[in-house]
């Protein structure tokens, strides 16, 4: 018998893997997303894709055919904006894509000959050269803090093949430099709980939805939230079980889909 998951206000949910996977939505996703919405159910929509500006997962939804505003979205551009705003005299080095140089363009930011006060480590592999990454290495070792996007050890590509992802470098810079990192994505409990902050939602009111068991499910135990592991995405492959056999979620659901009959 399933367990039940109580009163429930809103709804953490994750994005590639949970709503679509390798390019195709996943059955009834679009119709589960508009029921909740008509049952009054307050919903994020929250991933930590960290290669691309908000403004793309919005457009990347709505060709699917979501009904999603940008106000929808959470991403670790975000969180990084609004953590690095409080310090506006700061300046930083950011080592993150072409794509999202942009977003960080209003942010003071180091000369050539300059220490930086942040490292922000996003997704750089459009450009991925190991010399930028031993330079964001050499910044951290000097005493700059170490912001890193997200803490995804791997993800899936468009064939469902693993690759390495942003969390893992930041891993590896955060060990050679013998620091602790502030990560600004999943799993880390504060990102969680800003994304709840839009909606005006507490923990004990929320769930947690997706199919990686260590961002989303471990990242929702961090939280103090419940977590709803889906069998589609990450869910569905059986190497996630190397190293992530212990994280075990609330619930464990075949899809998205079948929110519909439990809340």
């Amino acid at each position: 018998m399933k367990k039940k998951l109580g009163f429930v206000r809103g709804i953490l949910c994750d994005i590639d893997g949970t709503l679509y996977f390798r390019g195709k939505v996943i059955p009834y996703a679009i119709e589960t997303v508009s029921y909740l919405r008509d049952k009054g159910y307050k919903i994020v929509f929250l991933t930590n894709t960290d290669s691309k500006p908000p403004i793309e997962v919005v457009n990347t939804l709505l060709n699917f055919g979501f009904s999603v505003k940008s106000d929808d979205i959470f991403t670790p551009i975000i969180a990084i904006k609004k953590y690095i705003s409080q310090f506006p005299d700061k300046k930083s080095f950011f080592l993150v894509s072409e794509q999202v140089k942009p977003e960080f363009q209003t942010f003071p930011q180091i000369s050539e000959d300059e220490l930086p006060d942040f490292v922000v480590i996003s997704d750089f592999s459009d450009d991925w050269r190991i010399e930028r990454l031993n330079q964001a290495f050499k910044y951290v070792l000097k005493g700059a803090k170490l912001i890193g996007s997200q803490g995804n050890r791997y993800f899936l590509d468009r064939d469902g093949n693993p690759k390495i992802d942003t969390g893992s470098l930041v891993r590896m810079v955060a060990d050679a430099a013998h620091v602790l990192p502030l990560i600004l994505g999943k799993p880390n409990s504060d990102y969680f709980k800003l994304a709840l902050e839009k909606i005006g939602v507490n923990t004990n009111e929320a769930i947690i939805i997706g199919d990686d068991r260590e961002s989303d499910i471990q990242g929702a135990e961090n939280a103090g939230i419940k977590g709803v592991l889906v069998k589609t995405g990450k869910g569905q492959m059986e190497f996630q079980k190397n190293y992530q056999s212990k994280i075990e979620p609330f619930l464990t659901l075949r899809s998205f889909s079948e929110l519909r009959n439990l809340l």
